[in-house]
């Protein structure tokens, strides 16, 4: 049986990242070379992050996993917001 096409192999993964509820992101990239996969993009949570890999590894586990994702850090501010 022929191996599937990365191409399709990269769409299916996008796909089960966006229906997976643990997941559902729907703007990550998925790139498939060398026998392992790399997503990228921004997830709002470390859970989040966690989760792209733990589905990418269910439903790929032939490959390796490069979990390039980024959780964006909000800048602090010793200034404090007055309320009147």
């Amino acid at each position: 049986m022929p191996e599937t096409p990365t191409a399709y192999r990269e769409e299916e993964l996008r796909q089960a990242l966006a229906a997976d509820p643990r997941v559902a992101e729907t703007e990550l990239d998925v790139r498939i070379a060398g026998g392992r996969i790399m997503i990228s993009g921004t997830v709002p949570t470390q859970d989040r992050r966690d989760a792209v890999a733990a589905v990418t590894r269910e439903h790929c586990p032939d490959l390796e996993v490069d979990n390039r994702t980024v959780v964006p850090s909000l800048p602090t501010t010793d200034d404090e917001e007055r309320v009147r």
